[in-house]
């Protein structure tokens, strides 16, 4: 008898959306189902593209067939709530990008949808499944650090690859893109690039209860394309924070889509009373003392090893085990978020 496969729809076909059919064409437990976007002169494109056979342009009608079990929601962040909520009321497991939702109101609306339908909902924090996090938080658990009083996490892109307002599709099509620059829609880097950041520190140290934000919010560079009056571009560019957990726990967070830096860096420093580590850019090390000096192990040239936050998502709905990224998880990164947006008021 052949393995039941899990039929599975994406919301929205804009960049991130890749990943998912991706990840579903290339996955024996996987049927990619349906795709839904708005834009009718893009949809049977997608839909040639994916080689997906049912296309919607509403996904309410998406959401109405039987047969569809599942769906990616790949949507602007400030629609993901809307989304989300219908495919969960229409009795449908639910993939959701990150950020989980535009603020913590939103992402418990979710939440409590996910419990009242008995369906499970994910949110797509996919840098934690990285193999170089999942080892900074195998040694945490056993201990490696001691007691995690500091944590440094970043994520610095040089000038010249903010978000620009418009966008081509693959087959050269133009699309607005503009959410990443518009406020109101769930732009802003501490969104886009913030929200894996502080979800794989969270993940790391068991997710501890903030207890003091401070913030500073920037807006001081704009998009090569950007005109005025035509493309809103008010959301941050860069974000700063320091955070104070109840654990006794700080963190420092940076975020900028771009700035006068060299490279483009992601970083994440753990300081323990036991050890530490540091991974940036393509190396991770962990540090660590003997008995009589200390020791520095370091890891080059990481990959992705363990399973993508899709086919997770798969394993868990058809095995009915927990999601591995569960709606409170997601919450709470929105909660922080929120916290950090309050802190840091205007932006300057």
């Amino acid at each position: 008898m052949p393995e039941k496969k899990l039929n599975v729809g994406v919301i929205g076909c804009g960049a991130i959306s890749a990943a998912h059919f991706d990840a579903y064409k290339n996955y024996s437990r996987a049927n990619l189902h349906s795709v839904c976007d708005n834009d009718a002169a893009w949809l049977p494109e997608a839909a040639k593209l994916h080689r997906v056979k049912n296309a919607y342009t509403d996904y309410r009608e998406m959401l109405a067939d039987p047969k569809l079990d599942a769906v990616s929601v790949c949507l602007p962040t400030a629609l993901h709530t809307e989304a989300a909520v219908a495919a969960l009321k229409a009795g449908k497991h639910v993939l959701c990008e990150k950020p989980m939702a535009l603020n913590a109101a939103d992402a418990l609306k979710m939440k409590k949808a996910a419990d009242a339908s008995g369906k499970k909902l994910m949110v797509s924090h996919n840098q934690r499944f990285e193999e170089s996090v999942q080892l900074i938080k195998k040694h945490a658990d056993e201990g490696f650090f001691g007691d995690i009083y500091m944590m440094r996490i970043g994520w610095r892109r040089p000038m010249g690859i903010l978000p620009e307002p418009m966008a081509a599709r693959p087959n050269g099509m133009k699309y607005n893109r503009n959410f990443f620059n518009d406020k109101d829609n769930g732009g802003g880097v501490l969104r886009d690039l913030g929200s894996h950041l502080l979800d794989l520190s969270l993940y790391i140290t068991n997710f501890p209860k903030p207890v003091d934000v401070n913030a500073g919010l920037y807006r001081k560079f704009y998009p090569d394309s950007y005109e005025p009056g035509k493309f809103r571009c008010d959301s941050e560019d860069m974000a700063v924070a320091q955070i104070r957990f109840d654990t006794g726990l700080t963190m420092q967070l940076e975020v900028s889509f771009g700035s006068y830096v060299k490279e483009d860096v992601v970083l994440t420093e753990v300081y323990g009373t036991k050890g530490g580590a540091s991974r940036r850019g393509g190396t991770l090390d962990f540090i660590g003392f003997d008995g009589s000096h200390m020791v520095s192990t370091r890891m080059i040239g990481y990959y992705y090893t363990s399973k993508c936050s899709q086919h997770r998502f798969v394993d868990a709905v058809l095995d009915d085990t927990p999601v591995p990224v569960p709606p409170d998880e997601g919450v709470k990164v929105i909660e922080l978020l929120d916290a950090i947006y309050k802190a840091g008021g205007e932006i300057k």
